[in-house]
């Protein structure tokens, strides 16, 4: 296993407003790392698999056509292939029943709801649900509406920006009252508009230093979270 785990190979974009999820996540839960047994969805490249399994977390590595080869490479670079699975998962469709401790995603639910396909977002959450233990715990990061800035340059600059279906923090709160527990924080607003890996750095960092707290919770373009069923 290499010594040091690199934040941008498990975040990928906006580095300092993402990675607040993990150390949320780590300081809320109510499990030891070390024994759980995760699902990611949507793991494209498949950051959050190699920051689970880096903790000793054995995970199965999925997304809608599998993950890409990057992920695969990766997680062997790092030492850490014994403990990831890959497979092929439509969440809208988990072949999983009360199997894990923990499922997490990163930036889901608006490619889910592409289309305004709103009632496909609930029902990826409710499979994911269905998919855990009792006591188990969804780990979440969601790309929310955000400011009228934010979805503006949404739709004039990102390629599939008219078409996700980016969350509210209200939708958020609907689709997890399935849980009986839920707790978030939300994050983010600057970040997300540098046009490069160095500009979203500098950006993202201005946020971590206190913009972040004097702009309005929906204004926000990040919600993390933890939901317990």
């Amino acid at each position: 296993m290499n010594a040091t785990l690199k934040l941008g190979d498990v975040i990928e974009w906006d580095i300092p407003n993402w990675s607040v999820a993990l150390s949320y996540w780590v300081r809320r839960t109510a499990h030891e790392l070390s024994s759980i047994h995760a699902l990611e969805i949507g793991a494209r490249n498949g950051g959050l698999s190699l920051w689970a399994a880096w903790h000793g977390m054995h995970v199965v590595c999925t997304d809608l056509s599998g993950p890409s080869q990057a992920a695969i490479d990766k997680h062997q670079q790092y030492g850490v292939s014994q403990l990831v699975r890959y497979e092929q998962l439509n969440a809208l469709d988990i072949p999983y029943s009360e199997a894990f401790d923990v499922v997490l995603f990163k930036s889901v639910l608006g490619g889910i709801g592409r289309g305004d396909h709103r009632e496909n977002q609930r029902k990826a959450i409710h499979e994911i649900y269905k998919s855990l233990r009792q006591g188990g715990e969804l780990w979440f990061a969601e790309n929310l509406t955000a400011s009228p800035v934010h979805q503006f340059l949404r739709r004039r600059y990102v390629e599939w920006g008219d078409k996700w279906r980016y969350v509210t923090i209200q939708d958020m709160k609907e689709f997890l009252s399935v849980f009986p527990a839920v707790e978030y924080t939300t994050v983010g607003f600057l970040g997300t508009l540098g046009r490069n890996s160095f500009q979203r750095l500098v950006l993202g960092t201005l946020d971590r230093m206190g913009v972040d707290r004097v702009v309005g919770e929906s204004w926000r373009y990040i919600i993390i979270g933890i939901a317990r069923k």
